[in-house]
């Protein structure tokens, strides 16, 4: 049995820790993060061991040569051009020439490595993935087995909505030398976007072990303090490799301590560090080889990494301190920051809570840092939700934020590529577009201006001049509230995927940026997009049959954009327009329909001629009628009821059941300029061509669309229990008809119900449909139920 360990990681989200140091290097309890991995192969009897390095290999191969020391053999295989985990391990391929275990060199675990192999052995698999249980599964790749640990699901990197388990894959393989045969050489391949799937779908014999015990990804700043907590709490068996001389004190060799020194366990010095008179190490404090603290200083959750020197009087509280760091006399450090190799921090200066310093800086005398030099802090959730980035305006969402979230963007495109910018009225919202095309242009991006507009303008105007993507701003309603949300577009006018929103969040969080005196962008401003887009929805109409109606319309709308905007277009279409709340009364007005359109253009509530409100069922049967032989193909999310699809399909309209999410739905007609379901201003106009074509007022047509019996509930669930309530949930409901194209959807005999954990909320949805209003209140209510016990 052989074994390979990832050692190649650069580690980018534990910035400023990872600057000089690869990932695996990483000290734990004043040892790398890999001689801990190194340890628990040993232990289980695996002692010729394959390391794949790209990022500073030889920082790796200093430390652990050729193995001997550990009491394993090591080979080292280098990569010059990144290959992916499945890539990295085929480089190795003519040192596995027989069964192996692929294990990462970045992760702390205790898992029983044995048990995983005789697993593996018993079922004869191709390969085995070693699975663990998390709190928050969107970071790894989510797995389900059936009942002998067969793999019949797998999701790398979920959303909320897709994660139907808490089970997730720890990146740790058992298997057959035969695996190599299906990876490409010399290419970047991964194991759990293209290996694995492919053996998924071919029905190879691959398997999901279920381990018990301690695993840790050492992915973030907070992650890698918690696994020291971990270690020194016992809560990992793995050797601490230091004297234990009092109860969870740990004392390498060759420390000394002075007189009146306080120590409060759990903690850990490495050796030859000097505590010198009078200094006090609180509980959960790692002090690296050759430390030094002098007289009075105070340390509590201080992780100090080697050869770091501490001055008099200082305050250090829940800070990570690198290599050769020199700290100045009354010095106070705060919770969560952390201070990079070889810095120097003078006397009285103060670094306040969550700052990040990178590597070489020097800190003045009495400064005072409230930000982290050169690089910024990771935040503490996705930048992205279901409709793009939410915040309060001028709180969250402000010029600075969005001047870096526009360079971040421009990073992962090309010079001189083109981009679109809108934003509603809002006099902020247009300081913003204004920030993002400063930006922009900076980094050698050419920006074009569409002025005022909303989210269907801007698919319209991105795909018809043919831009790389778009950028809409946008002032939320209630406007009372002060949200802005910032939407991102692709080359097809299609919110942009959750893979290039992750790429967005990255090189915001690294802040990577590209900027150049020698590639300016060039600023357009384009005044023809709005005329382009009304003689296009004109052209989508049968603009005589809508004329000889003469509809009146009574239209609530914000008062700014909207009327100006429409008014050309309802004037060539013969059509009378009252603006105004429609509380005032469709009936009033004398009006043949009233009309809600939402601030951004996309969605709109509908009003028969009786002042009725159509429900969001009735609205899309509308919708579906409206567009039959205009278009062909149409996306349904999961949670809309089975009657809709039936309509559908006597409407020779092709339905595609997709994601709650707005780009699932577009992207199914992804060749279509306007998306009835999204632009509202269209969706109307396909209405009025249908209502004028049948002759008959909307209450009339009202009763021959299909009753749909509904219901909708909102259970609390904190972010930490979504993954083990969507698990139970799964368990509960085996045998039953699952489909799990968005949430889980189980069906039975009375309907069916939805259960869809909510992106940016913490909360879980539940739909569902039932034969009566009856069945359907009872069965949302029996879930809700469930879901509020798994907790």
């Amino acid at each position: 049995m052989k074994a390979v360990i990832m050692a190649g990681g650069k580690g980018t989200r534990l910035r400023p820790l990872t600057s000089h140091t690869p990932k695996p290097m990483v000290p734990l309890l004043n040892r790398p993060c890999m001689e801990y991995t190194i340890d628990l192969l040993k232990k289980h009897g695996i002692t010729e061991i394959a390391v794949t390095l790209q990022y500073l290999p030889e920082a790796i191969r200093n430390e652990f040569g050729d193995g001997s020391r550990y009491g394993v053999s090591l080979v080292y295989f280098d990569e010059t051009t990144p290959l992916g985990t499945a890539g990295s391990v085929k480089n190795c391929a003519d040192f596995l020439d027989e069964r192996f275990i692929v294990i990462s060199g970045d992760t702390l675990t205790d898992i029983d490595l044995s048990a995983a192999i005789r697993f593996h052995e018993e079922r004869k698999a191709l390969a085995t993935l070693i699975l663990t249980q998390v709190e928050t599964p969107l970071e790894f790749g989510v797995v389900m087995t059936d009942e002998n640990g067969f793999i019949n699901r797998f999701l790398e990197k979920p959303t909320w909505a897709e994660v139907f388990s808490d089970t997730v894959n720890t990146g740790m393989y058992v298997c057959e030398p035969e695996v190599l045969s299906y990876i490409d050489n010399d290419r970047e391949v991964d194991f759990s976007k293209e290996v694995f799937p492919f053996f998924l779908r071919e029905g190879k014999p691959m398997y999901g072990y279920k381990a018990e015990g301690y695993w840790s990804d050492i992915g973030s700043l907070e992650v890698y303090r918690q696994a020291q907590f971990d270690l020194l709490d016992g809560k990992v068996q793995l050797e601490i490799k230091a004297q234990e001389i009092a109860p969870r004190i740990f004392l390498e060799s060759h420390v000394r301590i002075d007189s009146s020194v306080r120590l409060e366990g759990p903690v850990y010095i490495g050796e030859n560090v000097h505590l010198q008179a009078g200094v006090g190490i609180g509980a959960y404090s790692v002090l690296g080889t050759n430390t030094v603290v002098s007289p009075g200083t105070k340390l509590s959750q201080a992780i100090i990494w080697e050869n770091t020197m501490v001055g008099k009087k200082t305050e250090i509280t829940g800070t990570t301190l690198c290599r050769n760091v020199r700290i100045g006399e009354s010095v106070m450090l705060g919770e969560g920051a952390v201070i990079g190799d070889n810095c120097r921090l003078s006397s009285k200066s103060i670094v306040k809570a969550g700052v990040k310093i990178w590597p070489d800086k020097e800190i003045g005398e009495s400064a005072t840092v409230t930000t982290s030099l050169i690089y910024g802090t990771k935040q503490s959730k996705n930048l992205f939700g279901t409709h793009g980035i939410k915040g309060i305006g001028n709180v969250e969402i402000t010029p600075e934020f969005v001047t870096r979230l526009a360079a971040s963007y421009a990073y992962l495109l090309q010079t001189g590529s083109r981009i679109a910018l809108s934003a509603c009225s809002h006099p902020f919202a247009q300081l913003l577009k204004h920030s993002i095309m400063t930006s922009l242009c900076s980094s050698g991006i050419n920006t074009v201006d569409f002025g005022i507009g909303n989210s269907p303008l801007m698919r319209y105007g991105v795909r018809g001049l043919q831009c790389v993507g778009g950028i809409h701003i946008y002032m939320a309603e209630p406007v009372e509230e002060k949200e802005i949300v910032i939407q991102f577009v692709d080359h097809d006018g299609l919110p942009v995927s959750r893979d290039m929103e992750r790429k967005i969040e990255n090189a915001y969080w690294q802040e990577t940026y590209v900027r150049t005196l020698h590639h300016l962008g060039e600023l357009h401003v384009e005044h023809q997009v709005q005329e382009a887009y009304l003689r296009a929805l004109a052209d989508r109409v049968d603009v005589a049959s809508i004329q000889r109606q003469r509809f009146q319309l009574l239209v609530e709308c914000e008062p700014r954009f909207m009327p100006t905007f429409l008014e050309p277009l309802f004037h060539s279409l013969g059509v009378t327009v009252h603006y105004g709340a429609i509380q005032d009364g469709v009936s009033k007005h004398g009006a043949d329909l009233g009309v809600r359109l939402d601030k951004n253009g996309e969605q709109l509530a509908l009003f028969s001629d009786h002042g009725e409100k159509l429900s969001a069922e009735q609205l899309i049967a509308l919708q579906l009628l409206a567009c039959s032989g205009i278009h062909s193909k149409i996306g349904l999310p999961v949670s809309a009821p089975m009657e809709l699809e039936h309509l559908a399909q006597l409407l020779q309209l092709e339905v595609v059941r997709t994601k709650v999410a707005p780009r699932a739905m577009m992207e199914v007609a992804a060749e279509e300029r306007f998306h009835p379901m999204f632009d509202a201003v269209y969706s109307l106009l396909r209405i009025l061509s249908y209502l004028s074509r049948e002759e008959k007022p909307l209450s009339v047509l009202l009763e021959l669309l299909p009753a749909c019996h509904m219901e909708k509930k909102i259970v609390f669930c904190p972010w930490a229990s979504k993954g083990k309530v969507m698990r139970k949930m799964m368990e509960d409901n085996k045998g039953k008809l699952l489909e799990l194209v968005d949430g889980i959807k189980v069906y039975d005999a009375n309907g069916w119900v939805l259960i869809l954990p909510d992106t940016e909320d913490s909360h879980v949805k539940v739909i569902s449909q039932g034969a009566t209003a009856e069945t359907a209140v009872t069965l949302a209510s029996s879930y809700a139920k469930r879901i509020a016990e798994y907790q």
